[in-house]
């Protein structure tokens, strides 16, 4: 996989570099916003895995620079700042996610490769889905619509979903139940989902099957792209082998 990563921080970016073609990656180097774009104008590359803050151009302006050249290129973004409004300006605008520094180089590492994969988010919702899912394609986050647990279980089943959005009542199965059946599909997979009201009880329940939120709808098309992103900006966690208790 063909990564550009960008930092000023000079230390900071041979580091990185290093470490990653240790992880396997062919990877170049930018000192700045303006190099990135030169070499890729130059070059072919997978993805860009930028730092926010540079001086003169700033992650996020390049994040927009490369998504005006190359709408379908995933730009992973890094900072060392908790509270950082370019963040939210960059994550709903579909930036695939954003790094903490530090950071452990295999959970970078992890990142990258899911970037790579160029995943899609699944919808489930009986009425809505296909337009919330229209709404996402249209920010440039690929994305896929079901209206009931069996065409979400096919979609699930053709190995390119790694997110999947799905309300707390299905038709027929609550969303722990309908969760457990996605992930004898793909074990792997990141959960948000959507309540009219959230209740402690289940939020436990559904972060035990491994979902990422729980969060009260509707929900926006901008704030749903950037919950997406940071589902998968945070660490993969195994969900329990538990099973839920019937809804």
């Amino acid at each position: 996989m063909r990564v550009l990563v960008v930092d000023d921080e000079g230390s900071v970016l041979v580091t990185l570099s290093a470490n990653l073609e240790l992880e396997g990656f062919e990877v170049t180097s930018a000192a700045s916003g303006a190099i990135a774009l030169e070499l890729l104008e130059e070059g072919v590359f997978d993805l860009v895995l930028t730092d926010i803050r540079m001086p003169g151009m700033s992650g996020v302006e390049l994040f927009r620079r490369v998504r005006a050249r190359s709408p379908a290129m995933p730009v992973v973004l890094m900072t060392a700042y908790a509270v950082e409004g370019l963040v939210e300006e960059a994550l709903g605008e579909g930036a695939f996610a954003v790094l903490p520094k530090p950071f452990a180089i295999d959970h970078v590492a992890a990142t990258l490769v899911r970037a790579g994969r160029r995943p899609v988010v699944l919808i489930v919702d009986e009425a809505k889905a296909e337009a919330t899912a229209e709404a996402l394609r249209a920010s440039g986050v690929g994305a896929r619509a079901a209206t009931d647990e069996e065409s979400a279980l096919a979609a699930v089943r053709c190995g390119d979903v790694d997110v999947c959005v799905l309300p707390l009542e299905t038709r027929r199965k609550s969303a722990p139940d309908c969760m457990a059946e996605l992930l004898t599909a793909e074990p792997s997979l990141t959960f948000i989902v959507i309540a009219k009201t959230i209740h402690p009880e289940t939020v436990r329940r559904v972060s035990a099957l491994g979902a990422f939120a729980c969060i009260q709808g509707p929900v926006g098309t901008k704030e749903m792209i950037r919950v997406v992103a940071r589902a998968r900006s945070a660490p993969r966690q195994r969900p329990s082998t538990q099973a839920p208790a019937s809804a």
